[in-house]
């Protein structure tokens, strides 16, 4: 099984429509999209109309996608794509099934701009707890943010990661943990992938069976 993986995509609709070209050109099982999903188009009185706009135009461009679609939001969306599209997920606080494997999501992480989808790390602990259960060696986790010692120094020391992110990392020992949130460190660390688009043709091809992954850019 193999998935084609990015996020911060922030409304950058050339992205986009690029990622739906190598899905048509790599025929991935599946994608999967880590949060920072929309942008902040002008013209609109509140960030939330204006993410709403975003959205629909996401939306229709991730709808003529044939595989599953799982998502979650990031600390820059203000709200959900909503999708009223089958095959696109939300996969925030659950589980869903890819073949052998599920997939589960957590959107929220620690403090850093302000957004509704920030928490302090003792909520972030609590609800990470919850999702114990569903997280085993088959499991692809999706957060939006790292786990701490994970691609998550930030540029005036220490780590920008959850330490109960990497508890439940630690215990569970998923097959693949997919984030973004800190753009400059895309790439890969143990079952660590940073695919963190930053506005870029830039994405991974992670293949489940094997742990082989490919990074993919274009101009």
């Amino acid at each position: 099984m193999r998935l084609l993986a990015s996020a911060d995509l922030h409304g950058f609709w050339d992205v986009y429509d690029w990622l739906v070209g190598l899905v048509g050109s790599n025929k991935p099982d599946g994608v999967v999209l880590a949060g920072d999903l929309l942008g902040f188009p002008d013209g609109y009185d509140t960030v939330q109309e204006a993410q709403a706009a975003d959205a629909q135009e996401a939306v229709a461009r991730l709808s003529t996608i044939t595989c599953p679609v799982f998502y979650v939001m990031g600390n820059d969306d203000w709200i959900d794509l909503d999708p009223s599209v089958p095959n696109i997920q939300a996969v925030h606080g659950r589980s869903v099934s890819f073949g052998d494997f599920n997939v589960v999501g957590y959107q929220h992480t620690m403090p850093f701009m302000g957004g509704i989808n920030e928490k302090p790390e003792s909520e972030m602990e609590e609800d990470l707890e919850g999702l114990r259960d569903l997280v085993d060696h088959n499991t692809v986790l999706v957060t939006h943010g790292p786990a701490h010692g994970f691609l998550d120094k930030v540029t005036i020391g220490g780590h920008a990661g959850s330490p109960s992110l990497r508890k439940l990392v630690d215990r569970c020992c998923p097959r693949a943990h997919i984030h973004g949130h800190l753009h400059y460190w895309f790439g890969r660390d143990g079952c660590h992938f940073n695919v963190a688009s930053a506005g870029k043709n830039r994405a991974m091809i992670i293949d489940l069976e094997t742990m082989e992954h490919e990074v993919v850019e274009g101009a």
